[in-house]
């Protein structure tokens, strides 16, 4: 426990603090502009990850038919053909320098990032004597910055300290909105049509369920994290919007932003999901009018097999001429 409060502290907390005081100072003694300069600052430095995430992300979308090759070719799901499509797909996903874990990157270094913010600014207004003894044990010893403390943390009439829940109303309702629905955007510049319907589960589920639980938690964050973790979602949105090629937005079943060539790409794509729908429907119809058949050509034998004992027993009582 000694070595991870150690790390916690001189690689997290301290860092966090020192330049949340830094900015602070900077702008005018406004905690609010200094969290949303803190935002943007760590989001550059997450560039070459964000860039990382898109390729693997691409890459992945690419070896999507190969995939349902591979689950095709083993049908019969049995432990054998199990551990044969693992290997297989680890094959494949090494053989194109894919990492499955690695498009979840700028998402787990973040974490540290939204607790130790969540503990910085709790901190950074202390509300006891015993308080400021703690916060100034996270300043080096170069900072002059700590004579600001305690921070003004009134910013747009919100207290960024104090919890979402207890913000002032329309805020307190507001923020999980503006929280949840710019990380539904972002979702939205992530994902791309596939053909796969295991992805599009998959898609469809990461899709609603991080925006609505991320809307849902901000009502028990502190305003200040809250608008982290907006200005966050804003600064992915344009980051992978470039990054990513200038990738349409789909809303509401209409197309926002992309050039003609990324527009015609994504309708192609559409298209091709609405083909492999409609010909898995039609392999389900076609599978259930074969079964239907099948018991219909039964039962027919049923009845004719009851049928002749009593055909053969009328054909032996006929009297000889």
């Amino acid at each position: 426990m000694n070595i991870f409060s150690l790390f916690w502290n001189n690689i997290i907390m301290k860092p966090m603090i020192n330049s949340l005081a830094l900015l602070y100072d900077v702008l005018g003694d406004n905690l609010g502009l200094s969290i949303i300069s803190f935002t943007v600052l760590i989001r550059f430095i997450l560039i070459p990850l964000t860039v990382r995430q898109t390729k693997q992300m691409k890459k992945m979308q690419e070896l999507q038919p190969q995939l349902q090759a591979i689950q095709k070719k083993y049908k019969n799901k049995t432990p054998q053909t199990r551990h044969k499509i693992q290997q297989e797909t680890m094959g494949l996903y090494k053989e194109a320098g894919v990492n499955p874990v690695g498009c979840l990157g700028p998402l787990i270094i973040q974490m540290p990032i939204w607790i130790g913010l969540y503990r910085a600014i709790l901190k950074s207004a202390p509300s006891s004597p015993e308080g400021f003894v703690d916060l100034s044990k996270y300043f080096y010893s170069w900072n002059f910055s700590i004579s600001k403390v305690p921070f003004n943390s009134n910013f747009l009439g919100i207290d960024l300290v104090d919890f979402v829940q207890f913000a002032p109303t329309p805020w307190q309702f507001a923020l999980p909105l503006i929280v949840g629905f710019s990380m539904f955007i972002q979702q939205k510049f992530t994902t791309s049509p596939s053909t796969d319907p295991r992805q599009q589960q998959t898609q469809q589920m990461m899709l609603w369920m991080m925006p609505i639980m991320f809307g849902i938690f901000t009502w028990q964050f502190p305003a200040g994290l809250a608008v982290y973790i907006f200005f966050s979602n804003l600064m992915g949105i344009i980051i992978q919007y470039f990054v990513g090629g200038k990738q349409p937005l789909m809303l509401f079943g209409k197309l926002y932003f992309g050039t003609d060539q990324s527009r015609g790409e994504y309708l192609e794509k559409l298209n091709n999901q609405k083909l492999s729908k409609e010909t898995q429907i039609e392999e389900i119809n076609n599978k259930e009018d074969n079964n239907e058949s099948k018991d219909i050509q039964r039962e027919n034998s049923r009845r004719s097999n009851r049928r002749s004992p009593k055909n053969s027993k009328t054909r032996s009582r006929k009297p000889r001429n």
